[in-house]
């Protein structure tokens, strides 16, 4: 077990630093979710985000202003991004920040980054990512800005181990990992007398769709006889690689599940499976976190670094093939005692270990403290 540094008596920042936190702000589980660790952690936060100049929001989901507006975010380029290049200039020299934090930024050019360097000599720079800039099924172009911009940021933070390296081999000397976290406040456990009738189910998936073989597992859990919710973005490109006599097609329209009705799809199911991101090269993923952190018990891939977090067949359940994943389904639901005590470990698991977001919040301010120490 890792052994935490006492920063207590550190002085490197002042004592409520300021941080100005850079982002799109789209959905309140990526930057918000951080900034409101940041405030809890005594941090004074300036937000600057751009979803209101690109998107809309309809029924939950953000949609594009124009095709312009996709155009100019697609490229980077244009009067939008141009004006949101500049007013961040103007927003960082106003808050004269301690800390200045890119999340997921893709349309700052690496001009507008130097400038801000600039004119913001003693702020420490960071640059995270949830996604995978480095894959090789990144979107070609999309992620120049960022790849350019590393250069010119003193630390930078990782999703994932092998980004770690990425980032070392671009000349970074302070690549950190930042796992992905659980919101206490959104993800917890629900009683099942408040989940309504339509959530509850033998097994669920709430996530997107990859053509990488999980329709496959999916439509065996339900040629299986077990009673499976799907929910999450992306399903109707699967149509095209379904079978016509596939038992999927009768899930359609699938739909997104946020907030209460994500926590009613995870909590209303005896067993929550887990996927994995090839395009991200995932080796473990969000819901790694959160299916735990609301008390059911997870069935996941198997990757190294997920049997490394969890121990398994105590606090997690994870497969190889499709017929291992069929194996275990088949015990964790009809052995309640056991799936109950998996459920159970897991949630205390996630705790115990900081995989919360005010846990991952305290480590990286703790990092930046001390990367302060070694500039002075």
């Amino acid at each position: 077990m890792a052994i935490e540094k006492d920063y207590s008596a550190l002085t490197a920042l002042p004592k409520s630093p300021k941080i100005l936190l850079v982002g799109d702000f789209a959905w309140p589980w990526y930057q918000e979710a951080c900034a409101l660790s940041l405030e809890h952690n005594g941090c004074i936060v300036m937000r600057f985000g751009w979803s209101s100049d690109f998107w809309r929001w309809v029924s939950g989901i953000p949609v594009y202003r124009s095709i312009f507006h996709r155009i100019q975010y697609r490229l980077r380029s244009g009067p939008v991004v141009w004006g949101i290049n500049r007013r961040l200039l103007k927003t960082a020299v106003e808050a004269n920040p301690d800390i200045v934090w890119f999340y997921n930024v893709t349309i700052i050019s690496p001009t507008i980054v130097s400038e801000m360097r600039a004119l913001l000599p003693d702020a420490v720079f960071c640059q995270y990512s949830n996604d995978n800039p480095f894959s090789k099924t990144a979107i070609g172009g999309f992620w120049s800005h960022y790849l350019e911009s590393i250069k010119y940021f003193d630390m930078h933070f990782a999703f994932r181990h092998s980004n770690l390296d990425d980032y070392q081999r671009l000349g970074s000397s302070h690549a950190h990992l930042f796992r992905a976290y659980c919101i206490p406040e959104d993800e917890y456990p629900v009683p099942s007398d408040h989940i309504p009738a339509k959530f509850r189910c033998d097994v669920v998936f709430a996530g997107h769709y990859e053509n990488d073989g999980r329709v496959d597992i999916l439509e065996a859990i339900c040629e299986a006889g077990y009673k499976l919710n799907l929910f999450g973005g992306g399903w109707n490109s699967a149509l095209k690689h379904l079978r016509p006599d596939s038992p999927l097609r009768k899930k359609y329209p699938v739909m997104t599940a946020t907030q209460c009705d994500y926590r009613y799809a995870i909590c209303g199911a005896k067993v929550a499976l887990s996927f994995l991101s090839t395009l991200n090269e995932d080796t473990y993923t969000r819901r790694s976190f959160q299916i735990p952190a609301m008390k059911t018990a997870m069935l996941s891939q198997y990757t190294d670094d997920l049997e490394a977090i969890y121990q398994p067949d105590v606090q997690a359940v994870f497969f190889k093939n499709k017929t291992e994943m069929l194996e275990k389904l088949k015990i964790l639901v009809e052995d309640d005692k056991k799936r109950q005590e998996i459920a159970d470990a897991g949630y205390q698991k996630v705790y115990s270990a900081g995989h919360d977001v005010n846990s991952r919040i305290k480590v990286f301010l703790n990092q930046v403290v001390e990367y302060s120490l070694t500039r002075k």
